[in-house]
């Protein structure tokens, strides 16, 4: 379940494939997640640019990076291509919502668990080792 905050979460999620991402986004919303966009991109120009456009217009409390794209899912193959658009696109981030927390997801049955472990830690501080 989402912290006290939960609902409030402006959380954008890149993916593969914009059926899936319509998918997911609808089943946050289900879940009491309004603020939440899910896009489908691909590893090209026109997605780079799609994707500084929204970093741009909210502040993202957060940045979900599915697995498709972070190397997780093993639906997707491993590739030195796929590694190289993940790491622009973290970077993109970084330059376009600094604040936004990074959230890694294996696969979108993972959203709101990445959503609630990433974004509810930064509520309640973790205890150094």
């Amino acid at each position: 379940m989402p912290g006290s905050k939960g609902g409030s979460w402006k959380v954008l999620g890149l993916g593969r494939g914009e059926e899936t991402a319509q998918k997911a986004e609808k089943h946050l919303h289900e879940l009491n997640y309004p603020n939440a966009k899910v896009i489908g991109l691909e590893n090209d120009k026109a997605s780079d640019d799609k994707l500084i456009e929204l970093l741009k217009t909210n502040d993202w409390d957060g940045v979900s990076i599915g697995g498709g794209i972070n190397g997780y899912d093993d639906d997707f193959p491993r590739e030195t291509e796929t590694l190289y658009w993940f790491n622009r696109l973290v970077n993109l981030v970084h330059q376009y919502a600094p604040k936004a927390k990074l959230i890694f997801v294996t696969n979108p049955t993972d959203l709101v668990n990445s959503f609630v472990r990433v974004l509810d830690s930064a509520e309640t501080p973790v205890e150094s080792i």
